[in-house]
């Protein structure tokens, strides 16, 4: 299928390939699927049971490992843009590859283990406490004193200040993704040892509170918005592997052990990153040339199968995909039309097919099937939408031939896919017969997998295959998705924001998590820009003695950096 767009548990994010099999919260592409004939077919999980069993990483431990060597890694996407922080680079295999480098950007004080649950990061905080205080929440954050960007400068109260200042949202001039709990922080200072952030009001879950770290030179605001064009600018990161070589000709980045790194060596000596359309990846792996591949889809794990000193590895993919509409170009009731109009299910099959896995038709953007906070959404707002062709003809629009009309041009609007998956290609194919059945004009869009980042970051689409990855709690998205300031086209109003607004401040999670439901439900009813048919499996084939890589659930390479030092090849 064609990539997705896809939300990081704190960034709008893009991509697909081998190292989106980690997913979490992250925007990516729709991947490539795969046949699985040969490897344990497999369902999703629903509430209680087991999910550490679609965890699938060949785990090993260090001295199980052969120190040094190099692993060589394909994604669809690298740059141009390497920005972790801005709209600009938000890319899900761009920052996937820059988390190797730079911890600091994306995790900060935080990681997450497999099963979602959060922990501070020993390698930037020692210690972090929250208390009620005067009735406001304050934060005592111990930073480590070993921490440093890669050019000396200590990652200090100094740094959380910029970043916070930069991120909060309040200077509309930095191309920020979503504010998050940078938006309520009030004043940070000095507390004895410890840094005391105090919030404007409470803020939770509490784990967003200093994700990430600025260097102090971002708080200018061109050097944000475009210092990284081109430039992995390694001198303002700070993480187990350094940039070694960026080569935009040939789109390869290559980083090393970083020895300005004071945690853990990470076991390999180096990583290789290569952009790679999804065909070409393959035939290199087939080659030798590269050490895992996605494979998602029947046509792409049918390439690859059989390979030799190779093995699958299969679990579930954090994500959630569907559709993506942009409101800028396609009007309301157009939208609402055609997602009356989808056969939800025919997609799925489609995007399933050759695949031993089975899913019930998920309804949330937000949370997985498995989570205790999920809810249905779609189906319980699809009912209220009516037919298409209620909706159409209350709009203006009158049936002409095979379809509706309005000041004389037809119901219409484009698909946007990626790559040259066949899965995509049926997809497209059946959306386009589906709304013709409807009396709606459908055109396919195909671009190359090189061009997913700006059409998605400049939202030059009608329509795409999308969905977002999926974490453990439904607040920061509710917020990225629904709030009118933080989604790309401003899609919202008051009355929601006002409901997200009340959200943010719920401490307990259950309660919480219910009123994130009530905000999809809401959006999706009078907006209908985002609707979901899939989430599926992550499947990977991969070199046999290859450890520590694969599907790995909410503990990915982008929420867990210190990942990579683990990763390496058994002895």
């Amino acid at each position: 299928m064609p990539r997705n767009f896809v939300v990081n548990r704190r960034s709008l994010l893009l991509g697909t390939s081998a190292l989106s099999l980690t997913g979490l919260l992250a925007a990516c592409g729709g991947g490539n699927g795969g046949n699985t004939t040969s490897a344990e077919s497999a369902s999703a999980l629903g509430v209680g049971e087991d999910i550490a069993k679609l965890v699938s990483i060949n785990p090993k431990k260090r001295e199980e490992l052969k120190e040094g060597g190099e692993v060589k890694i394909p994604l669809a996407e690298i740059g141009p843009d390497f920005s972790p922080y801005n709209n600009n680079g938000n890319s899900v295999e761009t920052q996937t590859a820059v988390s190797s480098f730079n911890t600091a950007a994306r995790s900060g004080l935080w990681k997450y283990d497999f099963e979602g649950k959060t922990s501070i990061n020993p390698d930037f905080c020692e210690s972090f406490e929250t208390k009620m205080e005067d009735g406001k929440q304050v934060h005592r954050i111990k930073l480590n004193p070993k921490a440093k960007f890669n050019d000396g400068t200590p990652i200090d109260i100094e740094v959380l200040k910029v970043t916070a200042k930069v991120l909060s949202g309040e200077n509309e001039k930095y191309n920020i993704v979503d504010p998050g709990a940078f938006k309520y922080m009030d004043t940070i200072e000095q507390d004895g040892d410890a840094i005391k952030v105090t919030m404007k009001q409470p803020f939770y879950p509490v784990d967003q509170v200093f994700w990430q770290f600025l260097h102090p030179a971002l708080e200018d605001v061109e050097t944000f918005n475009n210092g990284f064009v081109d430039k992995p600018r390694p001198e303002w990161a700070a993480g187990p592997f350094i940039v070694d070589e960026w080569n935009s000709s040939e789109k390869r980045l290559t980083v090393k052990r970083n020895d300005k790194w004071w945690g853990e060596t990470p076991v390999l000596e180096r990583v290789i990153f290569r952009q790679m359309e999804a065909s070409a990846a393959r035939a290199a792996f087939k080659n030798g040339e590269i050490d895992a591949v996605a494979a998602n889809t029947l046509t792409a794990y049918k390439d690859v199968e059989g390979t030799a000193d190779t093995e699958v590895r299969r679990g579930q993919r954090l994500f959630s995909g569907g559709i993506n509409m942009s409101s800028g170009r396609i009007d309301l009731p157009l939208r609402k039309a055609i997602m009356a109009s989808l056969d939800r299910k025919a997609l799925a099959e489609i995007r399933f097919n050759g695949l031993n896995w089975s899913e019930e038709l998920p309804g949330s953007m937000m949370l997985m099937p498995f989570s205790e906070y999920y809810e249905d959404n779609f189906s319980k707002v699809k009912d209220k939408w009516g037919e298409a062709s209620k909706i159409l003809e209350e709009a203006g629009y009158k049936k002409e031939g095979d379809f509706y009309k309005k000041d004389g041009k037809n119901a219409k609007f484009s698909v946007t896919t990626f790559g040259d998956d066949p899965v995509g290609a049926a997809m497209s194919q059946t959306l386009v017969q589906q709304m013709k059945s409807a009396g709606i004009e459908c055109v396919i869009d195909n671009q190359p997998d090189a061009n997913f980042a700006d059409v998605m970051g400049n939202n030059k689409f009608d329509m795409t295959f999308s969905g977002y990855s999926v974490g453990p709690d439904a607040t920061v998205v509710a917020s990225q998705y629904y709030l009118s300031s933080n989604n790309p086209e401003g899609i919202g109003d008051k009355d929601i924001d006002k409901m997200i607004a009340e959200m943010s401040v719920i401490e307990d999670a259950k309660e919480r998590n219910a009123k994130c439901n009530e905000i999809e439900r809401a959006h999706l009813e009078k907006y209908a820009s985002l609707s979901t048919f899939f989430n599926g499996p992550s499947i990977a084939v991969v070199k046999s003695s290859l450890a520590n890589y694969g599907p790995a659930l909410f503990g990915s390479f982008d929420s867990r950096p210190s990942r990579w030092i683990e990763l390496g090849w058994t002895k």
